[in-house]
This record gives structure tokens, sequence and C-alpha cells, in this order.
């Protein structure tokens, strides 16, 4: 079934560990609004959560400082998230050079993590606003 046409839904919370719940939970209400299944909505969470854990642990270096904000856009066939912050970018091809990380490593798994769950990723740093767009492609 295809998704609604309905404009983004759009949440900004404060950048901080804390708070990433909310766009998980922002997250749930718009998939269960508009019908997503279950493994793909899985995805999306584990992905969305990951990039957001790590604008507040990274981009922000903990500070609790700033903002980012959460576009949730149904397409016809795909789900895109475009997460936007004005913390501190992430270096150049860190989503397109991840590399193995040892399986007792407690830090280093982000970009993995987001490559497995999505098809698409999308970054972008520019006048200070960092914008990741992830995209998942349903089922129909």
């Amino acid at each position: 079934m295809p998704l609604s046409a309905d404009p983004p839904a759009v949440i900004a919370i404060a950048a901080n560990l804390a708070q990433v719940r909310r766009l998980a939970a922002f997250l749930k209400e718009f998939r269960a609004r508009e019908s997503v299944d279950d493994l793909a909505a899985f995805d999306l969470e584990m992905a969305l959560v990951e990039a957001a854990n790590n604008v507040a642990e990274h981009g922000y270096a903990n500070s609790g400082q700033g903002e980012m904000t959460l576009e949730v856009v149904a397409e016809a066939d795909a789900l895109r998230l475009v997460l936007s912050d004005g913390g501190a970018p992430v270096p150049d091809g860190y989503f397109t050079q991840c590399r193995m990380v040892d399986p007792e490593a407690t830090h280093g798994r982000g970009c993995n993590i987001i490559q497995a769950c999505v098809d698409q990723i999308d970054y972008v740093s520019a006048d200070g606003i960092n914008r990741l767009t992830l995209v998942k492609r349903l089922q129909s």
C-alpha cells in the first residue's frame, strides 16, 4: 500500500542523549499512522537512534547545548528521515568508508549500524548545518 502524500512530520529536540528517545517515539507514531511494516520500522529506528546519539555525543560533545531536528517524509515506496543539527560535522567520507571494528570495542560501530539498516545515506554539511538523510525502501 502506498504511503500518504501528507507533508513531512517534523520534531525538534535538545541535542542530548536523554532526548533521543523522543525522536524514536515520534518515528513510531508516524510509522503506525502510515502502516509501515515492523522490520522496516525497526531498521529505521535503529539507524535514527544511532545517528542522533552520535550527534549528541560527538557533534555537541555531550554538552547538552544545541538542537537537532528530525523530518520524516513518506514517499511512494520509502520513508525518508532527515536529521539536521548545528554541531561539529562528521569527518569527510565517514558514511562511505566504514571500517571493521573489533567485536569487543565499545565505540566505532555507528557507521556500520546505520549502513546495515537503511538503503540510502546522504550527508551534507554546509553553512553550519549538518543534514543526514536516511532512506528505507518499503515492501509493497
